[in-house]
């Protein structure tokens, strides 16, 4: 048997009509296309299923075939893949297909393919582009569709803003050549923030400072006090910076990028156990387990005083910071233990059996 397998990775049909996957049976896929057209007429996955029966139907007079729709989470990425993945075992085992024609709307839903084929034999994959006109106005409406989408608008409005933001100030300031150079070393921190999924936690902690607000939670107060540190750890850490960018001697990046650490990570750090202090006295309010945010403390504190003793070695060997080079080695061997011995009294309340 061949299974017709529609993929919506974001779970638009689950959002948006409350339909829980996997949907299986020709009638069964058509009722939740009709549903996701009445909530959302323009959601491209509505295509995708239309377009998924109709393969179905090209294909029963001359095989078993059988359809299904496989949806994820908004959270695209780790937890909308292990659902889908959870989901294509619960079919694998109720249908057992012998292979599978995979159809999207997109590039985003085939990046579960890997997840896919590691448990079924993949014939095709199918997209389904919806045909636009080529007209001024059916493309300006497109674009202002898609940055209406808080996905899209999210990725390409808030750093374009950010950007322009940036070139403004410094441009009234007349630092034009400083502006330029800031505005590439922002893009440069969100290609690698985007590349690593970090823009999501970063979105997160703005998330959790609005919900600790709307919840009454003490930790609204400790999120506020860690931001305030984080950009004064910035700051600190630029000034570091600064402060060996005009030595008459060349500088290498790394010790640039050391000096960088050595100004902001203790801010950084403080930020860091702001936040865990926070969550320790919302969990002790609330009755609940402070354990694993007190270990949480002592591991950060622990990284914080190895990286700061990695640090201090090597700006030692600068002009700059040549009053930190005769004890060096010492304050490297110390952060060490010092981080070696708060790393095991971090680990410890985890280690502990959990009381009755």
């Amino acid at each position: 048997m061949k299974l017709i397998l529609v993929i919506d990775r974001d779970d638009d049909l689950g959002r948006k009509t409350g339909i829980s996957s996997p949907v299986i049976g020709r009638d069964n896929c058509l009722k939740a296309g009709e549903s996701l057209g009445l909530a959302d007429p323009e959601d491209s996955d509505l295509n995708t299923i239309f377009g998924a029966v109709r393969i179905y139907d090209d294909l029963k007079g001359s095989e078993r075939v059988e359809i299904a729709i496989v949806a994820g989470d908004e959270n695209v990425g780790v937890v909308s893949d292990n659902k889908i993945a959870e989901q294509i075992d619960y079919l694998r085992n109720l249908l057992r297909p012998e292979s599978v024609i995979l159809v999207t709307d997109g590039s985003e839903d085939e990046f579960v393919i890997p997840v896919i084929s590691s448990r079924m034999k993949i014939d095709g994959v199918h997209r389904i582009v919806v045909k636009q006109s080529k007209t001024i106005e059916s493309t300006y409406y497109l674009i202002k569709r898609m940055f209406e989408d808080p996905k899209i608008a999210k990725s390409t409005l808030v750093p374009l803003g950010s950007i322009l933001l940036i070139f403004s100030i410094f441009s009234l300031a007349g630092f034009m050549e400083i502006g330029y150079g800031t505005i590439v070393l922002f893009v440069g921190i969100y290609l690698i923030l985007k590349a690593y999924g970090m823009d999501d936690a970063i979105e997160e902690y703005f998330s959790t400072i609005k919900n600790s607000l709307l919840e009454g939670r003490f930790s609204f107060i400790t999120y506020v006090i860690s931001l305030i540190l984080i950009i004064v750890g910035f700051i600190q850490g630029i000034n570091s910076f600064w402060k060996l960018l005009y030595q008459p001697v060349a500088v290498g990046a790394i010790i640039l990028a050391t000096a960088f650490i050595y100004g902001s990570l203790w801010w950084i750090i403080s930020a860091g156990v702001s936040i865990i202090i926070g969550k320790i006295l919302d969990g002790f309010i609330e009755g609940r387990s402070i354990r694993r945010y007190i270990s949480m403390v002592f591991l950060l504190i622990s990284a914080g005083l190895i990286i700061w003793g990695g640090s201090v070695y090597i700006i030692s060997s600068t002009d700059v910071y040549a009053h930190l080079r005769e004890d060096a080695m010492y304050y490297f061997l110390m952060a060490v233990f010092g981080g070696f011995l708060a790393g095991i009294i971090g680990v410890v309340p985890l280690r502990q059996p959990k009381s009755a």
